[in-house]
């Protein structure tokens, strides 16, 4: 196995499509999975739940993260509006989420002009 950092962009359309479990066995094998949107609170419930079938002293779970993108005081009204009618449209929230494996993963930073993984 290698020690290099893998990663796997996911489009949103498609973890709807093939469900979580789909992604699993890349975490298992050290591969952080990103998704090219905000994960609702049930996403991130289930999958939180599907990985905690799967531990094992091999496995040892996953650090999960949603960062929502264009929000906060500096975002203007037609920013907002735009953002209501693309995720009215396509069924997700603009942000971005990180799924790892949490011993490839140490710490997720969350800065509104940069994201910094930290790997072990």
């Amino acid at each position: 196995m290698s020690n290099k950092l893998k990663i796997k962009f996911v489009p949103y359309e498609k973890f709807k499509r093939d469900g979580f479990r789909a992604f699993m066995k890349d975490l298992q094998e050290k591969t952080i999975v990103l998704i090219d949107a905000k994960l609702s609170a049930d996403e991130e419930a289930e999958i939180i739940e599907e990985t905690m079938k799967k531990i094992s002293g091999k496995f040892t779970g996953i650090e999960l993260n949603s960062l929502e993108l264009a929000a906060g005081p500096s975002i203007n009204n037609l920013d907002k509006v735009r953002n209501m009618v693309v995720e009215r449209m396509s069924g997700k929230k603009r942000g971005l989420t990180i799924i790892g494996p949490s011993k490839v993963v140490r710490e997720i930073r969350k800065n509104p002009e940069e994201l910094l993984l930290y790997t072990g």
